[in-house]
C-alpha cells in the first residue's frame, strides 16, 4: 500500500541574513492559525520552488505554536538546495512542508552533551527552552571557524555561563572531541551534529557508547563508487540487478517496486528497509549503529558483494 503523504502549506514571514552566510527563515500560516506540532530535535521536510526536496531543523522553540524557524547555510558544495533557499525565497512566498519528523529526539532524562559543529546547532535551539524549563543537567559546545561566523550567539543568552562552552577554530581554542566523550560519565548521553568530519570522529566512538550516542549530520550522504550486484525481493524472489553507478533505489524504481522516499541523501529515512542476507555498504547520515546490522538505506546505501536480499514484496 502506498504511503500516505500529508503537506503543511505555509508562507515565508520573514527571512534574516546571519554572520557565516545563513538565512534565518520564518515560516508560518497565512491565517495565522496554529501549525502541527512538534518536539525538541525535529525537522521537516522543504519542498523548494524548483521542486527540490532538503531537511532542515526546526530550531525555534515547541512552545511557539504558530511558527517554524529554520536556518540555513550556503553551502557551494552541496546539491543545490542551499543556494536555492538563499537566492530564490523571499518573504510572502507560499512552500509546502512535510509533517515535522523527528530522528533525534531529546531524552526524557538524564544528563545530556550537546556538541554542535557551525550550523549543527539548529537542532538544539529547539531544545534549549525545554532544557531550561525543566531544569536538566546539560551541556552546550558550540563550534565554529571564529567569531566572525558565529550567528547564533544572540539565541544563547538563557544559557548560563558554566553550562555553554564556544570553540573558535582560529584561536586554537577547538574542541577537543574525543577527550570530551572519555570525559562523559556512565549515565551520560551526547548529541552530535555537524559536519562530516565531527561525525566520523564521534562515529568512532559507537561500539563504547551504544544508544547514548545520538548523531545527527547537515548535507547529504554519499552514493559512492559501485559495481553492478543485485537485490533479491524475499516476498516473491524477484531479482533486480542494479548497474555500476546506478543507486538501489533507482533500480528499484524502475522495477516498480514502491519504495517510499523523500530526501535521497540519507538523511530522512524514509526509504529505510529491512535487508535479511547480504552486507551493505552504509551511506547515510542518521541511522543508529544498532540498526545497522538490520536495515539501510536504498537511496544511499551499496552491497559489499554482488546480492543483497530485502525484506520488500515483489513489483505491482
Amino acid at each position: 500500500m502506498a504511503k500516505s503523504i500529508h503537506r503543511v502549506s505555509v508562507e515565508i514571514r520573514r527571512i534574516e541574513a546571519l554572520p557565516g552566510n545563513v538565512r534565518l527563515i520564518e515560516l508560518a500560516d497565512h491565517d495565522d492559525w496554529e501549525l502541527p506540532p512538534f518536539t525538541s530535535g525535529a525537522h521537516v521536510d522543504v519542498h523548494l520552488p524548483s521542486g527540490r526536496i532538503r531537511q532542515y531543523s526546526l530550531c525555534g522553540s515547541p512552545d511557539e505554536p504558530t511558527r517554524y524557524l529554520i536556518a540555513v547555510a550556503r553551502d557551494a558544495a552541496g546539491r543545490g538546495g542551499s543556494a536555492e533557499v538563499h537566492d530564490a525565497l523571499a518573504p510572502g512566498m507560499p512552500l509546502l512542508l512535510s509533517l515535522p519528523r523527528n530522528h533525534f529526539p531529546l531524552i526524557s532524562e538524564g544528563r545530556v552533551v550537546l556538541v554542535a559543529g557551525g550550523i549543527g546547532i539548529t537542532p538544539f535551539l529547539s531544545m534549549l527552552p525545554e532544557l531550561l524549563r525543566t531544569g536538566r543537567n546539560f551541556e552546550l559546545h558550540v563550534c565554529t571557524p571564529s567569531a566572525q561566523h558565529d550567528g547564533f550567539s544572540r539565541f544563547l543568552g538563557d544559557v548560563p555561563a558554566d553550562r555553554l562552552k564556544v570553540h573558535y577554530s582560529d584561536d586554537g581554542s577547538r574542541l577537543d572531541l574525543s577527550g570530551l566523550i572519555d570525559g562523559l560519565g556512565p549515565e551520560d548521553h551526547i548529541y552530535v551534529c555537524g559536519p562530516g568530519r565531527m561525525i566520523s570522529e564521534a562515529r568512532e566512538f559507537e561500539d563504547r557508547l551504544g544508544e547514548r550516542l545520538h548523531i545527527e549530520l547537515f548535507g547529504a550522504g554519499e552514493t559512492g563508487q559501485q559495481a553492478a550486484y543485485v537485490v533479491e525481493l524475499a516476498n516473491s524472489g524477484q531479482i533486480v540487478p542494479v548497474g555500476a553507478g546506478e543507486t538501489m533505489l533507482e533500480a528499484l524504481r524502475a522495477a516498480g517496486v514502491e519504495v517510499p522516499s523523500s530526501c535521497e541523501g540519507g538523511v530522512c529515512l524514509d526509504c529505510k528497509t529491512r535487508y535479511l542476507e547480504g552486507t551493505p555498504v552504509h551511506r547515510d547520515l542518521v541511522l543508529p549503529a544498532h540498526e545497522r546490522g538490520t536495515h539501510l538505506t536504498p537511496c544511499v546505501s551499496g552491497c559489499a558483494g554482488d546480492r543483497i536480499v530485502l525484506d520488500l514484496p515483489q513489483s505491482n
